[in-house]
């Protein structure tokens, strides 16, 4: 049996099992409620043991180490990669001047003209530009946001948002009236979410 067991993130412990005296009919469990707050349970009665997350948060995504100390046997130490997955909360689309695209209409451009139209995400999704169901953009940048809570000192990352600048090098008259939609999706689980714009277009 082991004597005693920690679970550590970010180099701090958030959980200690201590069953180092054996008069206690259970074991001294304490828990960094300040960081995980009360939606974590450690089930030591299962086999193996589970650290259980309730209502998982985007800043629970980490690497968790867990160290068990024995009496007769040298200390075990696993290593957790935990992955969460965000859903992408909104879809903007913005002009070159960093402003939401008004009544979702942008223009008019004259024929011949070139046109940046940028899609901007939160979260981690693939962000794509497409053309009725034509796909005419997936290249994207990364632009990582950085929390003021030192308690996430070590987790480099907290927020992001993703971003597409579609090109359209060269506007034809076709191009009147054409609906161009930014899509965002980052699971095959749950539906994409999107926003459209209407191009306007001034005919030679």
């Amino acid at each position: 049996m082991s004597k005693t067991t920690l679970i550590i993130r970010n180099f701090l412990c958030i959980f200690r099992l201590d069953a180092r005296d054996d008069s206690q009919e259970s074991p001294v469990e304490w828990i960094d409620e300040k960081l995980l707050g009360k939606r974590v349970v450690f089930m030591r009665n299962e086999n193996p043991a589970i650290l259980m997350f309730n209502l998982v948060e985007r800043d629970d995504e980490n690497i968790y180490y867990c160290r068990a100390d024995f009496k007769h046997t040298p200390t075990r130490n696993i290593k957790v990669n935990l992955t969460v997955t965000i859903p992408p909360e909104k879809v903007m689309i913005i002009d070159v001047n960093d402003s939401h695209i008004k009544d979702y209409k942008l223009g008019p451009f004259n024929e011949g003209t070139s046109v940046n139209i940028t899609c901007e995400a939160t979260g981690v999704p693939n962000v794509t530009w497409w053309l009725e169901n034509t796909l005419l953009d997936k290249s994207m940048d990364y632009i990582t946001i950085h929390s003021d809570d030192p308690y996430h000192f070590w987790h480099n990352i907290t927020k992001m948002k993703v971003r597409n600048v579609l090109h359209i090098d060269k506007i034809e008259r076709k191009s009147l009236n054409a609906v161009y939609t930014c899509q965002a999706t980052n699971s095959q689980l749950m539906h994409p979410i999107s926003s459209s714009i209407t191009l306007d277009v001034n005919r030679k």
